[in-house]
């Protein structure tokens, strides 16, 4: 049962992440490029945890599959709502310290 599982696990995870990355780093710029002025760009998030929990259940059954480690890898680091990114953001922010406005 499990095994019929992994792979719509594994692509929910690949639109999660794919998602996640969109929403922090692609967005605004594309918007800013089609003309839409900053002040009307809300924020919007990603959802947390989700896609990298997602390619890590389908992973062990999709291993098996030529390719799929190294886009599984791929997917988790670019997952922006990660754990990983959580834990390096907080570090960065310890150390640099935390800006007003910035």
């Amino acid at each position: 049962m499990l095994d019929l599982l992994a792979y719509p696990f594994f692509v929910l995870g690949a639109v999660f992440c794919a998602m996640n990355f969109y929403t922090s780093f692609l967005r605004v710029p594309l918007l800013r490029r089609r003309g839409v002025p900053r002040e009307e760009i809300r924020h919007v998030s990603g959802a947390p945890l989700l896609g990298t929990v997602f390619v890590l259940a389908g992973l062990p059954k999709m291993h098996e599959v030529p390719g799929m480690v190294p886009l599984a890898i791929l997917l988790i680091l670019i997952d922006t709502g990660g754990p990983h990114w959580f834990v390096g953001t907080m570090l960065f922010m310890a150390v640099r310290g935390r800006r007003p406005n910035a």
